[in-house]
C-alpha cells in the first residue's frame, strides 16, 4: 500500500491541530496497525487517549512539548514510545498523552498506534531518542546512512506489545535497498525522490509518501533519484515471539 500526505485531506480535529489519517487499523493485516499525520501550529495540541492502544511518534518537523504547554520540549528527528500501560487499573487500559505546539514555525508530527489484546507489564516505561544522540552505521554496501533509534530489544524491555524497532534510513543516488521480507512494517519518507515496492509493488515515493507492508511480503528500493531518508518501523507480536524462543 502506498499513500501520500499531499493526497490526503486535512480534517482540523482541535484549535491548530490538522489530522491526515494515511493507514486505518482495518486496511492493515492482521489489524489494529493506524498511522497519522498531524500539523500543529500556535496554540495547537493533539491528545491521545485510546484505549488498549500503544504508540510511536516521530517529530518530522519543528519543537513539540509532551502533556501539556508546561512538559518537556521534544525535538525534531526524536522518536517518542508509549506503552500501554498495565499501572492504570481501569478497565480500559487508558493512560491519556499528548503533544503541543512550541517555538516557531510549523509542528509536524508522525504518529504510529497498535490496539492491543491486553496491557502491557505494570512498569512499561515511556522513552524519547533523538536521531543525533544515539550511534550511526554507515555503510557502503547498500546504506550510507542508518540509525536506530529504538532497538528490538528496547521495546521488549519498555514493555512494547507490537512496536520492534525504529529505524532511520538513508539512501544516496544509485544505491537501492534489494528487495526482501520481514515483520510488518511501514516506510515513511522524510525527503528525497525515487521509487519503493511493498506487497511487491512499485510505487513512487517523495517526502510524505507512507508505504505499508504486511509481514512476509516483498518490499525495497528500487530506484533513488534523490537522495531517499525514510523512518522505518517494524511490528511483531511480542508474547508469541517469547513463546518461540520459550519451545
Amino acid at each position: 500500500m502506498h499513500v501520500n500526505i499531499n493526497n490526503v485531506s486535512g480534517k482540523e480535529i482541535a484549535p491548530g491541530v490538522i489530522e491526515r489519517v494515511l493507514l486505518k487499523p482495518e486496511q492493515s493485516k492482521p489489524g489494529g496497525l493506524g498511522v497519522r499525520h498531524y500539523v500543529l501550529s500556535k496554540g495547537g495540541e493533539v491528545v491521545f487517549n485510546e484505549p488498549l492502544t500503544e504508540f510511536q511518534h516521530y517529530i518530522v518537523q519543528g519543537c513539540a512539548k509532551q502533556n501539556g504547554h508546561n512538559g518537556s520540549l521534544i525535538h525534531q528527528d526524536s522518536a517518542w514510545f508509549m506503552p500501554c500501560n498495565k499501572r492504570w487499573e481501569d478497565s480500559e487500559a487508558v493512560k491519556k498523552h499528548s503533544l503541543c505546539h512550541d517555538g516557531e514555525g510549523e509542528v509536524r508530527i508522525l504518529t504510529v498506534s497498535y490496539k492491543l489484546p491486553r496491557p502491557a507489564m505494570r512498569w512499561a516505561k515511556s522513552r524519547v531518542n533523538n536521531m543525533y544522540k544515539v550511534p550511526q552505521h554507515h555503510s557502503s554496501r547498500v546504506m550510507v546512512g542508518y540509525t536506530q533509534l529504538f532497538k528490538e530489544e528496547e521495546h521488549a524491555v519498555m514493555g512494547a506489545l507490537r512496536m520492534h524497532g525504529v529505524d532511520i534510513q538513508t539512501n544516496t543516488t544509485g544505491l537501492t535497498l534489494h528487495d526482501h521480507r520481514n515483520p510488518e512494517e511501514i516506510m515513511y519518507f522524510l525527503r528525497g525522490r525515487g521509487t519503493g515496492v511493498a506487497e511487491g509493488v512499485e510505487h513512487d515515493v517523495c517526502a510524505g509518501s507512507l508505504l505499508y507492508t504486511p509481514e512476509g511480503d516483498i518490499h525495497g528500493i528500487r530506484k533513488v533519484d534523490d537522495t531517499l531518508q525514510y523512518v522505518v518501523i517494524e511490528f511483531i507480536e511480542h508474547d508469541k515471539m517469547w513463546a518461540e524462543r520459550a519451545a
